[in-house]
């Protein structure tokens, strides 16, 4: 619907920008911070991943993924610092549930999970460069007008860590 009511806009330009994150729009980002991860892996040129990938392990855990590149087994997770700042519960037993989670990933699903959050996001090159790492790579040139904006939207965001 929303992509319709675009659609019969009559400026030509605002469509146009307006087009790219209608397309994208999904009830699968939980954050922000997911839904800018998902446009910087986009604009960096690697595939897309699948988003909210479940895993059953044998002792009947399911674990979500943020991502998940099935060719390379790689989970990637964006965290926010919200769930480690105390706020919702003790940050240490937050760190201890997330390295549970991350055995169970490894041992039955994963070859790797990665995780970064706003800071990683806004500079850009280290998740190029964790990706890379873990045996991911761009298949298309990267978008770097887009890159550059995100860059300096995420710069000026004055608490980047809150979600």
């Amino acid at each position: 619907m929303l992509i319709a009511d675009n659609e019969s806009q009559l400026s030509a330009r605002g469509r146009r920008h307006a087009r790219w994150p209608l397309e994208r729009a999904t009830r699968l980002s939980e954050s922000t911070l997911e839904s800018i991860n998902m446009a910087l892996i986009e604009w960096l040129g690697f595939p897309p991943p699948e988003q909210q990938r479940e895993f059953r392990s044998s002792d009947g855990s399911v674990d979500r993924g943020d991502a998940w590149w099935e060719s390379v087994r790689l989970v990637a997770e964006f965290d926010g610092e919200l769930k480690y700042d105390g706020r919702y519960g003790d940050p240490i037993d937050a760190l201890r549930r997330r390295s549970d989670r991350d055995q169970r990933l490894l041992a039955e699903h994963a070859r790797a999970i990665v995780h970064w959050g706003w800071r990683e996001s806004a500079r850009i090159a280290p998740v190029r460069a964790l990706l890379n790492a873990h045996g991911l790579f761009a298949e298309r040139p990267e978008s770097t007008a887009h890159l550059h904006t995100l860059r300096r939207l995420l710069a000026s965001h004055t608490h980047p860590s809150r979600e």
